[in-house]
């Protein structure tokens, strides 16, 4: 079984676009990689195949040219199948394209290169000369203490969660947090990148532009009846004015009131027993605890409430001295 595991085994490419990078028709015409014209973006591709040669492994898949792009249900299924072809891939290969440290780097700004970071459970990462970063070399650099708590005080999570990743190991918050820094090269990717971290339905459809975000946002507050996605301040979206038009605006932490603790503690609560009778406290709490969650229907925000009764009602007349 494990020779038929590792024989089938497949390494894949994280790597920031970069221009014309080769196609899946530059590649079928031609029928190797190593036919293509010798520019830096196709020896890239080149140098990916011989190093996942040197790993042991026979197969080698490239976002660039593995995928027909031609034809919309196989792109579709190809972005809705990403992060699992990446979590159960042998190997994920990550190159830096230009020099200097990993965390600062044009690799960490793209929005696919997200969960290409976070969901393979073996990675290496090499410079801009497909050397290994920092010279370490090993069976997975996840298994590096230096390279992982680089990443993680870049991205501000635990080394552990980059390590072990799973989409249930981050709030919806934090995970918004961790996109809000990074960009695509087309506009719709920003939400498409993030189907598999947020476990999305949502279907590709390239030229919706911003819509793809609204979309997003939307089915994650109907699937969690998560309102911190509410939580922003900017430019509303065009698709609902409740959502943002940008993801950036998640960057910024939301106002979270401090706890009461001992002594502030029981003086509300000796404060709140002499204004509200226990059995209306307790009618007010499983009306909360009951009420259903956040929902987006025909573009529309429904958001739960509590509705109370009138029970007096009193005028009362103001009067104006001059």
């Amino acid at each position: 079984m494990r020779v038929v595991t590792r024989f089938f085994g497949y390494v894949m490419l994280s790597h920031a676009w970069q221009g014309n990078e080769p196609s899946f028709q530059d590649v079928n015409e031609v029928k190797s990689v190593q036919n293509l014209p010798d520019t830096p973006l196709n020896q890239k591709l080149r140098n990916f195949c011989e190093e996942t040669r040197k790993l042991g492994y026979n197969w080698a898949w490239s976002d660039t040219c593995c995928i027909d792009k031609t034809t919309s249900s196989i792109l579709n299924q190809s972005l809705t199948s990403m992060y699992k072809w990446y979590a159960d891939s042998a190997a994920t290969l990550g190159i830096q394209s230009n020099l200097g440290d990993l965390a600062h780097c044009l690799w960490m700004t793209r929005a696919w290169t997200l969960q290409e970071l976070l969901v393979p459970q073996v990675i290496f990462f090499y410079d801009s000369e497909w050397q290994p970063y920092l010279g370490i070399t090993g069976a997975n650099h996840k298994e590096s203490p230096e390279i992982m708590q680089e990443l993680a005080d870049a991205i501000k999570i635990p080394h552990g969660t980059i390590v072990r990743f799973s989409p249930g190991d981050l709030g919806v918050r934090e995970k918004l947090r961790l996109a809000s820094t990074r960009n695509a090269m087309v506009e719709e990717d920003v939400a498409y990148s993030l189907i598999g971290i947020f476990q999305s339905d949502i279907r590709p459809h390239y030229g919706e532009g911003a819509d793809a975000l609204g979309h997003l946002l939307e089915e994650i507050v109907a699937r969690s009846g998560e309102v911190a996605v509410l939580a922003w301040s900017g430019e509303s979206s065009s698709y609902n004015s409740c959502l943002p038009a940008s993801i950036s605006v998640y960057s910024q932490i939301p106002y979270n009131p401090p706890s009461l603790e001992g002594e502030e503690m029981e003086t509300c609560i000796t404060e709140l027993r002499g204004k509200l009778p226990q059995r209306e406290a307790l009618s007010l709490y499983n009306h909360i605890s009951f009420l259903p969650p956040a929902r987006f229907a025909t573009r529309r925000l429904h958001l739960p409430c509590v509705v109370f009764s009138v029970r007096r009602l009193v005028i009362q007349e103001l009067l104006w001295r001059q």
